[in-house]
């Protein structure tokens, strides 16, 4: 293979071609390399296996966990097959004497919000069912629906003695049927107790704690992608196909990324009053530009306009960065960020641009906006997260890192490009960290804007301004949320007045259930065992309390959010309350098992 490159602007676009074939091979086929020897990998990764194994050492209750585990997803899939009906085939989860609480009790208060009903009950007082008994009442609103799912994860456990054992079951089923949607949310106490003669534990006491059941008549979400995107050749496959399949099929110069932290930014580029979308694709593959025609539907235009690059880009801004009235593309490319000048038509030619240092390695991950010193343009905070590659350099500690690669605040010199000013400003301190996003909000209310960074694997900064110099106040205003932050999103939630704050956090079931066992960090300080807990709590709602903020996040019941990214406010239902959405996920697949 040879490559080809076609500058635009500093920038450059790859071209692949394939060689003319030796004589013998077939035309366009390149030949292929040799792959490692897959008998020794295959045992490399049984070893790995045997490792990761919970049965591997001695640490019962993580053992126990395992077992317990494997039982709740035979009796998940069963539940799930039987479409509503559990037939007397679950009685072998169960110790012959079991009796459960009833898990969905007849009477329970409901409420109606914006289109959803939500009924909500607590199950602990209630007299005790049979098995399956107790199993069809919970799952009769589900009855003959075909796409009925049941999960139940491990959230605690505690060893009792005599091989008895008591877990903390967070359980989740949901389904579409003739009256909508249904999904029901509960915990459960589970007892444990060693199966006579066999090697799983069988269920001796089941209590559910409270169960949350939330319906809707109608779906409030439908996918509408290919209404919108009805070029085939935009759509497949570029969009069509999942990192999976491009492995192996796109240049593996510019490194291998599983994890799709490409960014997209939303913006009217030609000026007609309608919002069109810059998508940032996977390395090797070019950027997408979306423009929207006045039916709705768009029209890809990346190349024409510019910017189809195949580099490798974190964070995208639509932004005015000359003051001319059109919205401006800023590009996080690798360790550079580009500012691309807008004719005001959609078409685009790079400018200014920085790059960091070789010393200083280190991809640049999301970018935000703001004229942080009132000199009327827009100014760039951007963040990074790993010093070079994924994994090769780990957090230290890791419920505390401040080993990481440091964020950069960009000030805005018009023609003189963009000028670091990290130091100058203050911004350096605490500037170690994983930081995953930052978002500019004047959250004190005295007319300049602040900056919020959220980090992974520990603390926050809040980072206060003070007439274009900046102080971390993350401690003093109970804004450090230790945890795995992945997103950021500011509303005045309980309309008194001020801005409150969400934090999306990674929520792990097992990390939950591991960090809390007295083995877990046995002998550390309480403050770090603590710490590393907070890693796996999940979401984080922080209330305003006159630039002071308080943790409401319990309450309002929004911690579970799966392994969460960008949360944000946003009224969808249009009663006036902003609610919040959520996304999550991490390495997935097609099978819907893998979610």
């Amino acid at each position: 293979m040879r490559h080809s490159t076609f500058p635009v602007g500093r920038y450059c676009l790859a071209l692949v071609v394939c060689a003319a074939p030796a004589l013998g091979q077939s035309p366009g086929r390149v030949r292929g390399v040799a792959a490692p020897d897959q008998i020794a990998l295959d045992e490399r990764i049984e070893q790995l296996k045997q490792l990761a194994s919970p049965q591997a050492d001695d640490w019962q209750t993580e053992a126990d966990a395992d077992r317990a585990s494997a039982v709740l997803k035979d009796l998940a899939h069963q539940l799930s097959a039987a479409r509503g009906r559990p037939d007397p085939g679950v009685a072998r989860f169960f110790t012959s004497d079991c009796r459960l609480s009833p898990l969905r009790p007849a009477e329970a208060p409901s409420l109606a919000i914006g289109g959803f009903e939500l009924r909500r009950a607590d199950c602990r007082d209630a007299p005790h069912l049979l098995p399956q008994e107790a199993l069809r009442e919970l799952l009769d609103p589900h009855d003959g629906a075909a796409d009925l799912r049941f999960t139940a994860k491990l959230i605690g456990i505690e060893a009792l003695g005599d091989g008895d054992f008591q877990t903390q079951v967070m359980v989740q089923s949901c389904s579409t049927g003739d009256r909508g949607r249904l999904q029901q949310n509960a915990t459960w106490d589970v007892l444990w107790t060693p199966e006579q003669g066999g090697d799983r534990p069988l269920i001796r006491r089941l209590t559910s704690v409270a169960i949350d059941e939330l319906r809707t008549n109608h779906l409030p979400f439908k996918d509408g992608t290919r209404s919108v995107i009805r070029d085939d050749a935009a759509w497949n496959p570029r969009l069509a196909r999942g990192n999976d399949w491009w492995y192996g099929r796109t240049d593996a110069l510019g490194g291998v990324n599983f994890i799709s932290s490409e960014g997209l930014a939303v913006g009217d580029v030609n000026g007609d009053g309608l919002d069109d979308l810059y998508v940032c694709m996977r390395n090797g593959l070019p950027n997408m530009l979306f423009v929207q025609n006045p039916d709705g539907t768009v029209r890809e235009t990346a190349y024409l306009a510019g910017v189809a690059w195949l580099d490798q880009c974190r964070g995208a801004l639509l932004v005015d960065m000359d003051n001319d009235g059109d919205e401006d593309l800023v590009v996080a490319i690798d360790s550079t960020v580009g500012y691309c000048e807008n004719d005001g038509n959609g078409v685009f030619t790079a400018r200014y641009r920085f790059k960091m240092p070789k010393s200083s390695p280190g991809a640049f991950y999301s970018l935000a906006a703001a004229d942080y010193d009132a000199d009327g343009d827009l100014d760039i905070y951007a963040c990074r997260y790993l010093q070079g590659e994924y994994g090769g350099v780990p957090p230290e500690p890791y419920f505390d890192a401040n080993n990481g690669p440091s964020n950069h605040l960009l000030r805005n010199d018009g023609r003189k490009g963009l000028t670091d000013v990290t130091v100058e400003t203050g911004l350096d301190v605490n500037n170690r960290r994983f930081s995953v996003v930052a978002s500019w909000v004047d959250y004190d209310d005295d007319g300049d804007p602040d900056l919020y960074v959220a980090n992974d694997f520990g603390k926050n900064n809040l980072y206060r301004n003070n007439g274009g110099t900046f102080v971390d106040v993350a401690a003093t205003s109970s804004t450090e949320d230790q945890a795995s932050g992945m997103g950021i999103s500011w509303s005045d939630f309980d309309l008194d007045g001020d801005l409150d704050l969400l934090i999306s956090n990674m929520f792990s079931s097992a990390g939950r259930r591991v960090t809390r066992q007295s083995r877990s960090m046995r002998g550390a300080p309480e403050p770090d065992r603590q710490s590393l807990q907070r890693l796996a709590v999940g979401n984080t709602l922080l209330i305003n309390d006159g630039g002071r903020f308080r943790d409401d996040s319990d309450r309002a019941g929004i911690r579970m959010g799966r392994w969460a990214w960008g949360a944000m406010f946003a009224d969808i239902n249009n009663d006036g309350f902003d609610d919040m959405v959520v996304p999550n996920g991490f390495i997935t697949n097609e099978s819907k098992d893998d979610l």
